[in-house]
């Protein structure tokens, strides 16, 4: 089929509405991030409340911690030298008509110290226990967003990593089985 200028009008009308419509599906899907961020942002901050009010009054708090400490009194490891991780589970009551015990995880904790080096990561659930948020702190940060165990944006230091990637699948992988390793921990410490 060539293009006549007859026929030049409606291809290029078609073009444009593609296009339009192609903008409008993108610009819907990034709004929808973004609205989820916000959401994740909101639901992190309420939880750091909780988490203070737990540290600071612990016992009238609504909010309860169980940590674990590996290598409490500070032995030398070979190849290591200095080693010590605290774990620290923050949790509350999950629905109490069916469960009275708290025992909904919010929020873990990690601080590892290798030699001079300091490292943290957060792990952030939802009321589904759902992992929504991952942040890692040693020689740079990471910050992972969630929505249905997939992340929809990560971040290295002020660089983005497209989501849809290899390593974001790799990085995925990766915190999916440490944050499922670590809630089997929490669990089995409720348990006994």
């Amino acid at each position: 089929m060539s293009i006549s200028p007859k026929n030049y009008r409606p291809l290029q009308i078609f073009t444009i509405v593609m296009l339009a419509l192609g903008f409008g599906c993108f610009a819907n899907v990034f709004s929808q991030t973004n609205k989820r961020i916000e959401e994740i942002r909101k639901i992190y901050q309420d939880v750091n409340k909780r988490v203070a009010e737990c540290d600071e009054n612990g016992d009238t708090s609504n909010t309860f911690l169980m940590e674990v400490v590996v290598n409490k009194n500070n032995g030398s490891y070979p190849a290591v030298g200095i080693y010590r991780s605290i774990v620290k589970f923050y949790y509350t009551f999950g629905d109490r008509e069916k469960d009275p015990y708290p025992n909904r995880l919010l929020k873990i904790l990690t601080t590892t110290n290798r030699s001079a080096m300091t490292e943290t990561s957060e792990f952030l659930f939802d009321e589904k226990r759902n992992l929504i948020f991952y942040f890692e702190k040693n020689e740079t940060e990471k910050r992972l967003y969630f929505a249905s165990g997939n992340p929809i944006q990560i971040l290295e230091g002020k660089k983005m990593i497209d989501v849809g990637s290899k390593s974001a699948d790799q990085i995925r992988r990766q915190l999916s089985k440490q944050a499922a390793r670590l809630a089997a921990i929490f669990q089995n410490g409720l348990e006994n």
